[in-house]
């Protein structure tokens, strides 16, 4: 996999991290991190080191940003690296991103200023910490951060222990979401803590990093996330990353199969597919036969139509156990799937009738729907089964 999960790195001058970032012609200025991607493996916040080649098969697209504050969104087929593309200064003797053609596009962060990364939490769109997760937590120097109700109610009643031995007790009324900061807890860079359940069975380890948060107070959402994701504070950066993603790229799917978009069986060999959206979104997929439409997914062994984006989807798999042969389609025939942002009506949803052939009154219901669908994205793909 050419793609490598964050590094917590800690240079001198941390603090001033947010702003050294962009830099142009650094080392780090060349790192690129994903922001929306429809690539199985592709997930957000993942970071791609500089001149580090990324491989896009046909079909699918990424969304990356740099540090200069530069987004590229890379469309397969692609194979090579991003430096070229990136805005900094490019490897001597690499061709990479001067050939791309229509296969990439680039604009300045101009267009996230508008994004609201935290509709719910902290100013400056650093999610709230949670002291049932373990890990590195941002907070913007000078701004104590806040912290949410956990989501592990074992840590609804919780006690932060800080490494001078000083513990403080924190509580969520009923109905509270957040709660301040306490004010004997550590507020400095590096201070590490341990959050431990109410009946001190349990524990977390915790390190708090502070940012500078003058990007944030400019609006420049990029260079917040450039610098969470440098600092290691993985679950906040994918919240910002996450509404820069929604903002900037629409819902997208990628549709393939384990032997490509343009597959060839012979009969009784099992077909295998895979799937993936950039975002949560429902989707429903239809075996398309010369004599009918005979839906896939959901089924009722789905769990419903929602799935999560950049996360891929495999048939069969957990979802849809049920395997798909060659011998079954009689011929040549073709899956056609498609993800919107809202659920289908009940009525009309595959998981009713899944691995049984829609009449005609269903299939005419089921197009006037899609036609009829409002303020809402959909997008639709297809492989087409050749059997040999």
């Amino acid at each position: 996999m050419l793609i490598r999960h964050p590094r917590t790195r800690r240079p001198p001058g941390w603090l001033a991290l947010a702003f050294s970032l962009c830099a142009a012609g650094t080392a780090a200025a060349d790192q690129a991190i994903v922001v929306s991607a429809t690539v199985p493996g592709f997930t957000v916040g993942q970071v791609v080191e500089d001149g580090a080649p990324v491989l896009l098969p046909e079909g699918t697209n990424a969304l990356f940003l740099f540090a200069s504050g530069r987004t590229i969104t890379v469309k397969g087929p692609y194979d090579g690296p991003l430096d070229r593309l990136s805005g900094g200064a490019p490897v001597q003797g690499r061709l990479s991103g001067l050939f791309g053609g229509d296969r990439f596009a680039q604009n300045d962060l101009g267009a996230a200023r508008s994004v609201d990364p935290a509709p719910v939490g902290q100013a400056g769109g650093l999610a709230p910490i949670d002291l049932s997760l373990p890990g590195t937590w941002c907070a913007a120097a000078g701004q104590p951060p806040e912290l949410r109700k956990p989501a592990d109610p074992a840590f609804e009643r919780a006690i932060l222990h800080a490494a001078d031995g000083a513990e403080t007790v924190i509580s969520w009324p009923d109905g509270a979401e957040v709660q301040p900061w306490p004010a004997r807890a550590p507020l400095a860079d590096g201070a590490r803590m341990l959050a431990m359940s109410g009946d001190r069975t349990r524990s977390n380890a915790l390190v708090l990093r502070l940012i500078e948060d003058r990007e944030a107070a400019a609006g420049d959402v990029g260079a917040l996330a450039v610098a969470l994701v440098r600092a290691g504070c993985n679950r906040q950066a994918e919240h910002v990353l996450t509404a820069m993603g929604e903002a900037l790229a629409p819902l997208d799917l990628y549709l393939s199969s384990d032997r490509g978009l343009y597959p060839t069986y012979r009969r009784g060999d099992q077909i295998r597919l895979v799937l993936q959206t950039n975002r949560d979104a429902h989707l429903y997929c239809y075996l398309r036969l010369r004599n009918g439409l005979i839906p896939i997914f959901p089924s009722y062994q789905s769990d419903g139509s929602l799935v999560k984006g950049h996360t891929p989807l495999t048939f069969p798999g957990d979802r849809m156990p049920l395997p798909l042969s060659a011998s079954e389609l009689g011929g040549d025939g073709e899956v056609r799937c498609f993800s919107a942002e809202q659920e289908l009506p009940s009525s009309l949803s595959a998981e009713a009738q899944a691995f049984r052939p829609m009449d005609g009154d269903a299939v005419e219901r089921l197009e006037a729907t899609l036609d009829g669908l409002k303020r809402t994205r959909l997008v639709v793909a297809q492989i087409v089964l050749r059997v040999e």
